[in-house]
């Protein structure tokens, strides 16, 4: 088999790799999936103008980042779970951040410890937290951010309400546990994902505790029974005093929600829709992007996830106003592939076509990029090979 060259190249040993049920948990989003499409596809019928006869022979793709200066504008999003794919999980997607010159963000539902990530990476590590119902664990887990000498929080704000994720229903992914019969079966076909699971770490939710021991998922289901509906921006605000490095909120979709992030102290608005996988009613990251990127107008950093494939969908997303992208499954497909080598393999690939897009706009920086760059939306339909799992591969 031939080395991956693209991000869908990558997903499809994903594909081949894992059971269904797992990787349909990485695939899949909410309700009809209408959201986690529009991701990809509005991003592919975004077109850059092309600008030619420019001197382009010394390409700079690095970026300042809420006060730290990164060799590419790919980040990686926080993602929970992330040991059903790779014992070294978390880890490797440190270090692999590390060595590209960017960062991890560690998920609040990470199956190792931020203390233990964060040492592996130093400097190369942020922090997801999420607005829980006891107080006393959202106080613990910034008491844990800050021990690891974090820099940056991120402010999980959409995972108040919980999502309806069909996928994983029918093959019974659930906290309880239940895989459906076709599903054990299925995963039983697997024997490389098969062995990791029974010889790897244990799936727990690694900073959760409970009577001194990680939480196992049953354990942290009963925990997240009950959804923290009524959360609201004066529980950023608190979180604000409380912590003295950066602060990213993440799940703004609007400008609206962008200005009380400033107003709550946000030094970082992150425009994200969970990869499609919480509320499918609304629009793609990108369509999105603009409006909050003006309406912010340089009073904080602006942060972009969702659907980023290509390394010219991190220069149409620096050209609408973001500070720089960030990327969930295409990571967790390197992650599959070949553990921290094959995440440095995809943050390569995503460099190397960012360099090529930057160049043909006629840029050699990031920091020249704007709205010029962008060529007018196309009226045809363009679906990548790679915006549906069932195809491509």
């Amino acid at each position: 088999m031939s080395a991956p060259v693209s991000i869908n190249d990558f997903r499809c040993v994903a594909r081949r790799r894992l059971p269904r049920i797992v990787y349909d948990y990485l695939e899949g989003g909410a309700l009809d999936e209408i959201t986690l499409r529009s991701n990809i596809t509005d991003l592919a019928a975004l077109h850059l103008r092309q600008s030619i006869m420019n001197d382009v022979s010394d390409i700079d793709l690095s970026t300042t980042v809420l006060g730290q200066t990164l060799r590419t504008p790919a980040l990686i999003s926080p993602m929970g779970l992330l040991s059903l794919f790779h014992r070294d999980a978390d880890i490797a997607l440190a270090r692999a951040a590390r060595d590209a010159g960017t960062v991890f963000v560690h998920s609040a539902w990470s199956g190792l410890p931020l203390k233990k990530v964060a040492a592996a990476a130093p400097g190369a590590v942020w922090c997801q937290a999420a607005i829980w119902p006891d107080q006393r664990l959202v106080d613990q887990h910034l008491d844990r951010a800050e021990a690891a000498d974090v820099p940056v929080l991120v402010l999980a704000g959409d995972v108040s309400v919980s999502s309806k994720r069909e996928r994983d229903l029918r093959n019974g992914f659930t906290m309880a546990a239940r895989p459906s019969p076709r599903s054990v079966l299925n995963a039983a076909r697997k024997p490389r994902w098969v062995a990791n699971f029974l010889f790897g770490p244990r799936i727990t939710f690694g900073d959760q505790t409970i009577e001194g021991r990680a939480m196992n998922l049953r354990e942290m289901g009963e925990f997240l029974h009950d959804d923290n509906a009524a959360v609201s921006w004066d529980d950023v605000a608190r979180i604000r005093k409380r912590w003295h490095g950066k602060l990213a909120v993440k799940g703004v979709m609007n400008a609206q929600d962008a200005l009380r992030a400033v107003d709550a102290g946000a030094d970082a608005i992150f425009v994200s829709n969970h990869g499609g996988r919480q509320f499918d009613a609304q629009p793609s990251t990108v369509s999105a992007l603009a409006e909050i990127a003006q309406a912010v107008d340089g009073q904080a950093e602006v942060l972009v996830d969702s659907g980023i494939r290509r390394g010219s969908d991190l220069v149409k997303m620096r050209a609408l106003g973001a500070t720089a992208g960030l990327i969930g499954r295409p990571a967790v497909y390197g992650l599959v592939h070949s553990g921290q080598a094959g995440v440095a393999a995809v943050l390569d690939i995503l460099r190397d076509e960012a360099a090529t897009a930057l160049a043909f706009t006629g840029n050699t920086t990031l920091n020249t990029l704007n709205t010029s760059a962008l060529a007018p939306r196309s009226d045809t339909a363009h679906t990548r090979a790679d915006s549906r799992t069932d195809v491509g591969c």
